[in-house]
Parts: C-alpha cells; structure tokens; sequence
C-alpha cells in the first residue's frame, strides 16, 4: 500500500524545494499551490502524515495552519514563519505544531564565512555557545565550539570613534565640519580676549560667543590695531558663513528621512564590520547574528518602503539607501577595511552584480553571496572570482523536509554539494539519507 502523503502548501522556489528534498527521502508529495478553502477540505478528508505551510505572509500562513488543525486536528503541521511574535502565538494555540523560519534554518551559511573564511557554517546554541562547521579530513564536515570572542571595550570604543568622524554623506559631512569650525573659532576669540584683555572666561566667552553669532563685535576688535580689526572683518565673515552652512545641514537633517547617525550606535563602521547588502528575512537576521557576536554591521537596502528597514532603525541598525551594485554607494563603506561583504537580496543576478562591484572596489575583499548551484552561478564562477556562493533556498528547503519528517532540527548547511542538518544534539548528517537519496 501507499504511504499516506506529506501534504505541501505553498509556491515559489521554497515550496518546490522542499517537495523535491522530501521526495528525495523517499516520501509521497503533494503539492498544492494556493489552494482554496474547498480544495484543501477535500484533501484533508484523507490521511495526511504532515502538513507544510510555507508562505512569505506570516498572517497567510498563520491563517492556513489554523485551517488545517481545524480541519485535521494532530497532524504533525510544519510552518514557516519569520516574525517570531506570530510564531510564538502559534505554537501557543497549536502544541502540534513546527515553527522554521528560513532565516533562523539557513543563515549560518553566510554568517560562518562572514565570521571566519574557514568556517562553513556558524551557529549559535540556545544557551549562546558557537558552534563551528570545518571541512573534515574525510571530506566531512566536522562541527566543533568555536572559540569568539567579543572585542574588548577599549576596541568598541576605538572602532566607535573612528565611526564617528567619517560621515557617509555630504550633508553630514558638511553639519559636522561646520560645527568644529564654529567651536574652533570660538575658542581661538575666547583665547584672543583671555590674552589681550585680560578679561575674566566668562566674559571672554561672551566676547567671543557675541563675535561668532555676528551679534555685535567683540571689544578686542573696535579698539584694537588695524590688523586686528582686519582679522575680526575675517573672523565675522567665517563665522557666517560656517553658520549658515550649519544650519542648513542641520535644517536638512532633521527633516530628510535618516537610518544612519552622526554620533552614537547607528553611525556606519569603519574598520572591521561587515556590509550587509539586502535587508529582507535573511538580511535582518544576519545583521542581528552579527551583532550579537560582536561584529559592526551596515546594511544597504534599495527600498526606503522595505518592511525590515522600520525595524532596524527601531534596533538602532545602520542601514543605508541605495542600490548594493553602485560604485559610489559601497565606496562609502569603507570596503578596504571591511571584514566580509554579504550579496542575500532574492535576486540571484543582483548578488553576482554586488559582488563584482565590490571586488571591482576592493579586490581582495571577503564576499559572501546568496546564490543557488545553477547554471548562472556556475558560469560566472568559472569566469570570474565572485565569492563564496551558498543556496539558501536548498539550505531551507532541506531543513523544512526534515522537520516534516520528525527530526529534531536546529539547522542546516551545504558542504561540498551535499546538504546536512545540524541536530539539536550536536549531530549532523546527510539529508536526503544517502541510501533514501540512491532508491528515489
């Protein structure tokens, strides 16, 4: 007799993934692509031996597994969600349920090569211990803790004020250049009354305060020699211009829509951080992973719109807006001291097109794209040097598949063409199993 079928709800490239890895194991699919209400009842009325629900709609995908234990309660449910607000209410109303969410299943692949260029995947426990993925001496991947740790608090200090002085755009640039040059001309008038007048500071700062807001003249100027009135002429005419240009810049901040700062943690790092370019599922949380290991990071997004662009600013993550591929956006961010750059946008092409610019920037920068095995990759590959290329798609897939089947995940990685899981145990193994992989 035939085994009863896993059920696959769903479409796209995830979908037909993890269709193809569960037929892979060995298992009888279906898949129905957006079913209607009808159609699925007509499908539940048989036995069903788990149910997968993948959509890029939370709230879709929340609605469509709460049909399914209605219409089938206890079965084995496998969904795919990413805000894990929804997942937690989730798996709250439903016991029986599996959460993955394809970031949290794949983002090690990016976040080990990001981390260390001999790492295949990099994972963090539940109790924040690292766990490192190596090719293993039999063409294995060998899983082992990996020793990180986070920078000292002089380093964060040093490489937050590096940050500070380098501004990313011209305005910025612009507020800040005119602010230092109001403070030095205002100490330089303070030292000036202190040394001629023999005034007391207070007084000598009003003098001064008074001379750069072109209030009034300060005295040392209207009793003074002919050169000195000619360097107050001087001194007036810069502190009006400068505060003209700092309250423009300033004018300009406040109102213009800005994801990065000038001062405090959202200001773009500058030596040894990586750049995230792409700021969808896989982006966001690769940016949080970073973070918590202790590495700066700046994301470039093209859609000021994009749904994660509001939480990051929330988070205090800079993010800058512009297109990954533009000369001109990433030599702003300081690639040649940079510790990795991360191409995860969906676009397979846009990836390949980041990495080369930033290797036209920078050659001998680390690059990490998300890309899949095909014949595109392949080529560019062969003709030019684009990085370290991870499918994610496959990565989710294979994870999806395998909490279907039962096993306990915790995620999943590619190594040398074949897809592992990575247990909650600390195990890994191959998956589709290689006896299951040979009889399908």
């Amino acid at each position: 007799m035939t085994a009863a079928p896993y059920l696959v709800i769903g479409e796209g490239t995830l979908a037909d993934g993890v269709r193809s890895a569960l037929e892979a194991a060995g298992q009888n699919v279906r898949l129905l692509r957006r079913p209607a209400d009808r159609e699925l009842r007509r499908t539940l009325v048989h036995d069903t031996q788990a149910a997968v629900v993948i959509n890029r709609d939370d709230i879709r995908a929340l609605r469509d597994a709460l049909l399914i234990e209605y219409l089938r309660p206890g079965v084995r449910l496998v969904v795919t969600i990413f805000d894990r607000t929804v997942a937690d209410q989730l798996i709250r109303a439903i016991p029986n349920c599996n959460v993955v969410s394809m970031a949290d299943a794949s983002v090690g692949a990016i976040v080990g090569p990001c981390v260390d260029p001999s790492l295949v995947a990099l994972h963090r426990t539940d109790g924040d211990e690292l766990i490192g993925v190596r090719d293993g001496a039999d063409e294995r991947p060998h899983v082992a803790p990996y020793p990180h740790h986070r920078p000292s608090a002089a380093r964060r200090i040093e490489r937050r004020l590096r940050a500070q002085f380098r501004p990313p755009d011209r305005a910025s640039y612009l507020l800040l250049v005119s602010l230092f040059g109001l403070l030095g001309l205002a100490l330089l008038e303070t030292l000036l009354a202190l040394a001629t007048d023999h005034e007391t500071l207070v007084a000598a700062l009003y003098e001064a305060t008074k001379a750069i807001t072109t209030v009034g003249p300060s005295g040392f100027f209207e009793h003074g020699s002919v050169w000195a009135q000619l360097y107050g002429i001087a001194s007036m005419t810069l502190a009006l211009v400068l505060t003209a240009v700092f309250t423009a810049a300033l004018v300009n901040r406040v109102l213009n829509r800005r994801l990065t700062g000038i001062f405090g943690t959202r200001t773009i790092p500058r030596t040894d951080h990586v750049i995230v370019a792409g700021l969808g599922q896989v982006g966001f949380r690769l940016c949080l992973e970073l973070r918590a290991l202790g590495i700066d990071t700046v994301a470039v997004e093209q859609d000021p719109n994009a749904p994660n662009v509001a939480l990051a600013r929330g988070l205090k993550l800079p993010v800058v807006i512009g297109r990954g591929g533009d000369r001109y956006v990433l030599e702003r961010l300081s690639l040649g001291r940079a510790r990795a750059l991360a191409a995860v946008t969906s676009d397979e092409l846009a990836n390949i097109s980041i990495s080369v610019a930033a290797l036209a920037v920078e050659p001998g920068l680390r690059t990490v794209l998300r890309a899949g095995s095909n014949e595109v990759t392949r080529e560019t590959a062969a003709l030019f040097p684009i990085g370290v290329a991870q499918d994610l798609d496959r990565v989710a897939a294979a994870a999806v598949a395998a909490t279907a089947i039962g096993h306990e995940l915790a995620h999943a990685f590619i190594h040398l063409g074949e897809t592992y899981i990575e247990t909650t145990g600390g195990g890994i193994e191959r998956f589709p199993p290689p006896a299951a992989a040979a009889q399908a």
